[in-house]
């Protein structure tokens, strides 16, 4: 089941939980395209096809072999992924033709129904976020928000684990450092010392571990960014044993691709936190 396709359901509305853009009117737009949100019933429609679908064959909205629909977060925790969701996010009802899948639905109808921003976004622009969209409550406290307006529970969401996300961070943040520094001692004193091999040995077999679980059970953009820096973390503890070689076709791409990935991370936080965004013509459905 992937993260968003999966099980098709048509049992009144669920709740979920998505981030939007704000405009400079105080508009809500999708992350991806410039159709604005509407205050009461939005119908979502489709222009354009998944790999396995004809073009030319009309299809309802969502359709499994199609990207269509509107997307929706299972909970604020499948929202936090998206550095869009500190800022705004909303409640919306969804209806209709919905497909659910681990982390979340794709729905044919929805309607926002509550909508919190934090303190970056300007008073002003808050207050005509408000107005543009009377039938949504607009709350200053995200918790309580979501209190108000809980998300549907589906069986096919794949729950949280059960510890801290703070301690599951800090965690993965001191195994990589780990890995980075035990990478750096010399091959011949690793195989020299009883205790370093069996660090090193138990370091590389809980990235291998750990990537081949995500791999196999869950499929969302986290985990699967999650498998990628076990492996490369597995890769960089066994790149010294390769020479040069190891070197110049493992470590180098490795460090690159970080600090690529490192800036791309703080352009995308920097650009979350700016209000209103920059929203282009507006798109014909």
């Amino acid at each position: 089941m992937d993260a968003y396709d999966g099980v098709e359901l048509q049992v009144g509305e669920i709740r979920a939980v998505r981030t939007f853009r704000i405009g400079p009117a105080g508009v809500l737009y999708p992350l991806f395209n410039d159709a604005p949100w509407t205050d009461g019933v939005n119908t979502a429609g489709c222009t354009m096809s998944g790999p396995e679908f004809v073009r030319s064959q009309p299809h309802a909205t969502p359709e499994p072999d199609c990207t269509c629909g509107f997307y929706a977060y299972a909970s604020d925790a499948a929202a936090r992924e998206n550095v869009r969701a500190r800022h705004v996010l909303a409640v919306v009802s969804c209806w209709g033709h919905v497909i659910a899948g681990t982390r979340g639905i794709r729905a044919e109808h929805a309607r926002i129904e509550a909508i919190w921003m934090s303190e970056v976004v300007p008073s002003e622009l808050a207050a005509t976020v408000a107005d543009h969209y009377p039938t949504a409550s607009v709350s200053a406290d995200k918790a309580s928000m979501l209190a108000a307006h809980p998300p549907t529970v589906l069986d096919c969401y794949v729950a949280e684990p059960p510890w801290d996300r703070r301690g599951r961070r800090v965690a993965l943040r001191v195994g990589v450092a780990a890995a980075l520094v035990l990478g750096l001692l010399p091959p011949h004193w690793l195989s020299g010392t009883h205790d370093a091999r069996l660090v090193w040995a138990g370091e590389l077999g809980l990235f291998a571990i750990a990537a081949l679980i995500l791999r196999r059970g869950r499929t969302d953009s986290v985990s699967a960014g999650r498998v990628l820096l076990f492996s490369a973390a597995g890769l960089w503890l066994v790149a010294p044993y390769a020479g040069v070689a190891g070197t110049v076709l493992l470590r180098l791409p490795m460090i690159q691709i970080a600090a690529l990935t490192a800036v791309q991370r703080r352009l995308m936080a920097r650009g979350a936190s700016r209000f209103p965004a920059t929203i282009g013509p507006p798109v014909k459905p």
